[in-house]
């Protein structure tokens, strides 16, 4: 199989030889490596779980894969080894554990960071995340401040149990949950309250997050409208994740919950965006709606589904739940092309 060079590129960096004498399976997706894992049949199966797919079809691949005896050979093969003294090596050795399988980044940002599944001697396993370059860096720096300061303040949040700082790449561990599993949105509703500082609820218009979304807004009439409907409006301060997506909340065979990728991560963020990109994303990438018809799901759910109705109230935006949706569109701005025409789609309560 002829690797893409994006793959290439990241993997080089990062020590894999392509002209190596090991084997390896590739899980690819829209033509980019998306999954390394040793030709082995038990480290392909134990490497599959690191990829949760929230479709169906690739569910079900992946199953077929995992449990049959032969599944890997559902899977291309290539050859390479990892190269001594490069950064994947340094971190397996420090920690002294053997590589199960390399999950690699969204090949279309313009930074890539590939996540390793780790097993010790023991049988324990544990999660590495790892940048190589400047962009990659700078993320993964700013994730591993992000949970120094705040994994001891909320259950979810993973603890960091090993830093490596070096001059073109910087990589950090975390424990692993071994058990993917679907997560109910009465959970999730859970998770997100529990994020809340427990103090006075405070004006929204004072909110750093609030202002930069507002100052963002081009069209005057709508900017107009956000001021002057947010005017008196008290919320909760929160933790705020910026991409809580169905993929990054994990549960464990037991129900223990735990939220990764917290580079976007802010320490007082705006109560209920997270929920509503949650299901958005759920609705839209997930179940496969049009966005507009993914934004009506979302109202239909804030308004009616018990759990959240209970949340948009405790957060203190009861009555204002079209605000609290188009304003969310708004600040998705830099990320999604439509969110301004959604945003204004949004009807009033």
């Amino acid at each position: 199989m002829k690797m893409d060079v994006k793959d290439k590129g990241i993997l080089a960096a990062l020590g894999f030889d392509d002209h190596g004498e090991g084997s390896w399976r590739v899980l690819r997706r829209g033509g980019h490596i998306l999954l390394l894992v040793p030709d082995c049949a038990s480290l392909v199966s134990k490497g599959l779980q690191l990829y949760r797919p929230q479709r169906l079809p690739a569910r079900l691949f992946v199953g077929a894969v995992s449990r049959f005896p032969f599944g890997r050979f559902l899977l291309k093969r290539i050859k390479g080894s990892i190269s001594n003294g490069a950064a994947i090596q340094t971190v397996l050795e420090t920690t002294e554990a053997t590589l199960v399988c390399i999950l690699l980044g969204n090949p279309s940002q313009e930074e890539r960071r590939i996540i390793l599944l780790a097993e010790t001697g023991t049988g324990h396993h544990f999660i590495i995340k790892l940048g190589w370059g400047v962009l990659a860096v700078e993320k993964i720096s700013r994730e591993r401040k992000f949970l120094e300061i705040n994994a001891g303040r909320n259950a979810v949040i993973p603890s960091l149990t090993r830093v490596w700082r070096e001059e073109q790449w910087e990589a950090f561990a975390i424990p692993y949950f071994d058990a993917p599993g679907d997560v109910p949105v009465e959970k999730i509703c859970e998770v997100l309250k529990s994020w809340c500082f427990d103090s006075p609820a405070v004006q929204l218009s004072n909110l750093d997050e609030w202002m930069e979304v507002i100052s963002r807004i081009s069209d005057i009439n709508e900017r107009e409208y956000l001021i002057n409907r947010s005017v008196g409006l008290k919320i909760k301060k929160s933790l705020s994740h910026r991409d809580f997506a169905p993929w990054n909340v994990l549960s464990s065979k037991n129900g223990d919950v735990s939220v990764i990728d917290w580079e976007f991560g802010r320490e007082e963020g705006i109560p209920g965006w997270d929920l509503v990109h949650y299901l958005f994303l759920s609705a839209h990438l997930v179940d496969r709606l049009s966005a507009s018809e993914a934004s009506i799901r979302v109202v239909d759910l804030l308004e009616s589904k018990a759990k959240c109705v209970e949340l948009v109230k405790y957060w203190g935006w009861a009555g204002n739940v079209d605000l609290l949706v188009k304003s969310y569109f708004y600040s998705m701005s830099e990320q999604m092309e439509d969110s301004a025409e959604l945003a204004k789609a949004v009807p009033a309560a």
